[in-house]
């Protein structure tokens, strides 16, 4: 996760501050909790689909 993608997440889940991204964080986090209850989820699996989930709606892309 790029650094300032990693900040923003921070200020979000601190609530230090009013962050742009909130609405891509509950979006992330919307849809990891339906895939972390589905059947097929995988425990290690579900942190890095809401990084890639999160960097997804912050940036319109994810990195390899």
């Amino acid at each position: 996760m790029e650094d300032h993608i990693a900040e923003e997440l921070v200020t979000i889940i601190t609530k230090e501050k009013k962050s742009r991204h909130e609405d891509a964080f509950e979006r992330a986090f919307e849809l990891t909790k339906a895939y972390a209850g589905s059947a097929n989820a995988q425990a290690s699996a579900i942190p890095f689909v809401f990084e890639k989930l999160f960097e997804l709606f912050v940036t319109g892309k994810t990195r390899s």
